[in-house]
């Protein structure tokens, strides 16, 4: 009896231990289950928390509201105001407000609000401690030297030679565009605008009287007590602003 009866024993030892063991995993699993639940949860909360944001951070997927939209409007109004540099094809001169003659054109010089002016709609608001508004014409002007083919002149654009702003100008054939306006840098302290060709073949601004490469327009009284900005520059820094630009003049 002592041999079944040990075996016996060994059995029963045996079943306890392997239902012991199932409980257990079955434990182990469900432990497993609940923390990977609890970790999902804190997961999907942690990364929601983090789209969100904090409690007083905007919504962006809400239209912002009238309070919002004021308070931004705030925000560099300096630039928002400002009218930018270059051509203006919606601005003409006014040829008996005109500052100067040279060859084969009239200048204007002044604020978007001189009678110099005439615009095809509002007059732009000018930075007028930096900026000045530039227009010329050359219809119904004589020019003697005048390219074959030419029809007259258009901006090309500016350089800046020390203090002063040198306009250059170009011919323009028939039936090509043509820009007689732009804003432009208002020249330092004393420094004076100019207009010249834009190359050396071509008489658009030139002196009426002498000789010499370009024609004085002149300044307006309100001086400019600021240096030249970088974003004024243009290619000033890398060309030569008293020689004139090369232009393919198509000749």
């Amino acid at each position: 009896m002592v041999g079944p009866t040990y075996q016996a024993k060994q059995r029963q030892s045996a079943r306890l231990v392997a239902r012991l063991s199932s409980r257990g995993v079955a434990s182990a699993l469900l432990l497993l289950g609940c923390q990977a639940s609890i970790n999902a949860n804190g997961s999907q909360r942690i990364k929601a928390e983090s789209e969100e944001g904090p409690e007083d951070a905007p919504d962006f997927n809400k239209p912002l509201g009238a309070d919002a939209l004021t308070s931004k409007s705030t925000v560099a109004p300096a630039l928002a105001n400002t009218t930018l540099l270059g051509a203006r094809r919606d601005m003409s001169l006014v040829s008996e407000h005109a500052s100067v003659a040279c060859a084969c054109v009239k200048v204007g010089l002044g604020s978007a609000q001189s009678a110099a002016f005439q615009w095809q709609g509002p007059a732009p608001r000018l930075n007028d401690d930096i900026q000045l508004a530039f227009a010329m014409t050359s219809e119904n002007i004589a020019c003697n030297n005048e390219p074959k083919g030419a029809s007259g002149a258009s901006y090309w654009g500016y350089r800046i030679s020390g203090n002063d702003v040198i306009v250059f100008l170009e011919g323009v054939r028939a039936g090509r565009p043509r820009t007689t306006s732009a804003i432009i840098p208002k020249p330092v302290g004393d420094g004076r605008v100019y207009v010249a060709p834009a190359t050396s073949r071509q008489p658009y601004g030139r002196p009426l009287l002498g000789k010499g490469g370009r024609c004085e327009v002149g300044n307006v009284s309100d001086k400019r007590s600021t240096p030249f900005t970088m974003g004024e520059l243009g290619d000033t820094l890398v060309k030569d602003a008293n020689g004139a630009p090369t232009v393919d003049v198509g000749e």
